[in-house]
């Protein structure tokens, strides 16, 4: 191809996590590959994984160093460096690698050239995995003489709401008429449809997007029959009536960016107009605030390609990550506590209601149903909940990709060799304006599962390594299950009949990512009603190692003593060395004076324990805050009875290694036998496992003014028995010494 400038390129030198190897670096129509010269070792990595490259060029003279290179940050959370003799190699594989990663048509990518191997061939179609049809029967949402529930065609051609798919399950009691006039009230013409229907007592999970009320505050009053439809649908005289049935609207988003949404003619729903039912606010924030959380983590983790040192766990911190999954896994929790002990309807949205709900709606039906919890399922789950509701996985996931993310740089220039960064810049700003649609929706929900498998190591029949696995040919690009933002989309690219699913790569490799804890007839001996549904713990949540290629301490690194702390993601609570005795003043002004300069100067570091949810102002619970003077909109705090049901406490970590990637042959060769291959050779981790942890200073800073109330604590210490003064030694600062107990619970 003309764009490839150089196919091979000899004596080139890769580093990866502080270890570095000599070998050729190959370039191809889809992958560039390193071939190692001893040890014959190839890695592949496909052009779509590629998240960022920076070119820097070194000159030679006084500059101490001689060669130019290439550092390559992948989707995956893989670094490389690649370190050239030649500049004009450099150079010529630099602007190949650009060309072939920034594509401007799906149909370029490698899906559409992609030939499995025997084994994928023998497996099922993986587009027909999923049927609608059976799927809302297993539920039983069509049971009885007079179902509440019906199956519309006013979407069968995508006409009437692009996004949606064609199979929707609606209230039996509305017309297609009214869902004509209601579904224009709606954003994107997303009208209420059923997700998911709970056989054991009919109460529903529905999704719709956000109402267009406006600054006018308009309303619709079909929207409002549908709505209310929904809601009488499970009203069973004797169980359960309408004064005691709690149903619910969520409200996915922050009360102020919902507000905010009514000056661009949409918002929230109006509760004096949806009699009986109640609405919370999640929290949960947008697109952005995820995208820029997850690049603080990258940036903790940036130089994986030439350090073997752990994470910058400062960074991990302000990423707010794990407070993120904490808020959507509480706001998940909520829905199936709502419909499994109340015996009610839940109807979610965010905005467009393709990103944060279908988040709540999957983990929610995962914590109610086991099926989901099984391999089939899961698939199911993800075929239903994700492609057919249409989340755009193509402009969250940035498959074309971006010249905005290659950059390049001299090495004699400290100020971001701004005069090379590109000799046309017109031409790199062609194809940027879909990189701010990108976000780790999908990522999220795949950790949040995560943590659930990790609670609950035997109650599901995936493994972690399927959810790595998931995550990594979301990028890839190597399948057309998610090239493409809705059914509409795959249908008109003709998806099904010029590439192939996941899902066969998933079934070819099944026994690889099952779960060999998983006990089948202990989960379907449970009693449905009661211990069949999960509620993970929220404030116990951890980093996936397995996914950045890191060992569980480097990762989740805690002291024994600070498991009531878990909460507190990646900031550990000061720890107290105490001086020897001293004499002083014994006022309690003197006291009181520098307790308060001490309360002052840890507020100013940031190093109080903080719960997982709590932004970095420290204030309260979100969902709390945001019901806070809407008494206009009805949105009340929901009280929940407690549940006998509790996480696993098994804390062993899942870790295998992350260097089980499946190398790309680009050709029609079975995968499996690159799988042997790969197995064989020495984890990419074992290099680090005996280094020494890494010092935070938040840990081993003192400050002055807390010398005295230590010394004070020294006085009263050593009146202690001998044991008492031993773990007296050990407490810490800011320490809670009450449970590990959330204030943000719904129940």
């Amino acid at each position: 191809m003309d764009v490839i400038k150089i196919a091979k390129v000899p004596d080139v030198t890769c580093i990866r996590l502080g270890v570095s190897s000599q070998g050729t670096l190959h370039l191809t129509t889809h992958h560039f590959i390193f071939r190692e010269s001893q040890t014959k070792r190839e890695t592949w990595i496909c052009y779509p994984m590629i998240a960022h490259v920076e070119r820097r060029q070194f000159t030679t003279g006084a500059s101490a160093f001689s060669t130019s290179s290439i550092r390559i940050r992948c989707k995956d959370f893989t670094f490389l460096s690649f370190n050239f003799v030649s500049d004009q190699h450099c150079r010529d594989a630099f602007e190949s690698i650009m060309k072939l990663t920034c594509v401007n048509s799906v149909t370029k990518l490698y899906a559409f050239m992609y030939k499995p191997g025997s084994l994928e061939r023998k497996q099922p179609n993986g587009w027909r995995l999923y049927d609608p049809a059976k799927e809302y029967e297993r539920m039983g949402c069509f049971e009885g003489e007079r179902p509440a529930w019906r199956v519309t065609k006013i979407n069968e051609d995508h006409t009437f709401s692009p996004t949606y798919p064609s199979y929707i399950v609606v209230p039996a009691a509305i017309s297609d008429t009214v869902l004509n006039y209601g579904a224009k009230y709606r954003s994107k013409s997303r009208f209420p449809a059923l997700s998911y229907y709970h056989r054991f007592n009919k109460g529903s999970i529905t999704r719709c997007s956000q109402p267009m009320v406006g600054l006018k505050q308009n309303r619709s009053v079909q929207d409002e029959k549908m709505v209310s439809a929904i809601f009488c649908s499970t009203q069973t005289p004797g169980v359960i009536g309408a004064s005691s049935q709690e149903n619910l609207i969520v409200d996915a988003r922050p009360t102020t960016n919902a507000m905010a949404q009514t000056a661009l003619g949409a918002g929230t729903e109006n509760m004096e107009n949806y009699k009986g039912a109640k609405k919370v606010y999640l929290g949960i924030d947008n697109i952005h605030v995820m995208r820029e959380s997850l690049n603080k983590v990258v940036e903790a983790l940036r130089d994986g390609d030439i350090s073997s040192l752990p994470p910058n766990r400062e960074i991990l911190h302000k990423s707010n990550w794990l407070k993120y999954l904490s808020i959507i896994l509480d706001g998940a929790v909520l829905i199936a506590r709502q419909v499994h002990f109340n015996f009610a309807n839940v109807m979610i949205h965010c905005s467009d209601g393709w990103d944060r709900t279908a988040q709540l709606s999957g983990l929610a039906q995962i914590f109610l149903d086991p099926y989901f919890r099984t391999f089939d399922g899961f698939i199911v789950l993800v075929e239903k909940e994700w492609l057919a509701f249409g989340h755009r996985f193509a402009e969250r996931s940035g498959h074309l990709n971006s010249e905005k993310h290659f950059v390049q740089r001299s090495g004699s220039d400290n100020n971001q060799g701004v005069s090379d960064v590109f000799s046309n810049v017109s031409n790199r700003l062609v194809k940027q304006s879909h990189v701010k649609y990108t976000s780790p929706v999908f990522h999220q929900f795949l950790d949040c599962v995560y943590q659930l498998l990790r609670q609950f190591p035997n109650r599901f029949e995936y493994n972690e390594r399927f959810l790595r696995r998931l995550l990594y040919h979301l990028y890839s690009c190597q399948y057309g299950t998610f090239l493409y933002n809705n059914e509409l989309e795959r249908k008109q690219a003709h998806v099904e009949e010029l590439t192939h699913s996941v899902w066969e790569y998933f079934l070819a490799r099944r026994g690889e990512f099952i779960n060999k804890d998983f006990d089948r007839k202990h989960e379907e001996s449970l009693n449905e009603a009661e211990e069949r549904i999960l509620l993970p713990d929220t404030q116990r949540l951890k980093w996936w190692p397995e996914l950045y290629g890191r060992t569980e301490q480097e990762m989740n690194r805690v002291h024994v003593e600070q498991k009531h702390d878990l909460q507190s993601p990646g900031v550990r609570s000061q720890q107290v060395v105490t001086p020897p005795p001293v004499q002083r003043k014994d006022s309690q002004k003197h006291r009181d004076h520098h307790q308060q300069k001490h309360h002052q100067q840890v507020q100013k570091n940031d190093l109080s324990p903080r719960r997982s949810w709590e932004d970095p102002a420290g204030s309260s619970d979100p969902l709390s805050s945001s019901l806070q003077g809407m008494h206009d909109h009805k949105a009340t705090r929901l009280e929940f009875p407690r549940t006998h049901i509790q996480p696993h406490t098994n804390t062993s970590t899942l870790y295998t290694t992350s260097e089980d990637e499946d190398p790309y042959t680009g050709n029609s060769q079975p995968d499996e036998t690159s799988l042997t291959e790969m197995n064989n050779k020495p984890s990419k981790l074992t290099q680090e496992e005996s280094l020494s942890q890494d010092a935070n200073p938040e840990e081993s800073t003192i400050q002055p003014q807390e010398v005295e109330k230590e010394q004070e604590q020294q006085e009263v210490a050593e009146k202690l028995d001998p044991k008492v003064y031993a773990s007296f030694n050990t407490m810490t600062l800011d320490s809670d010494p009450t449970p590990a107990v959330s204030t943000r619970r719904f129940f």
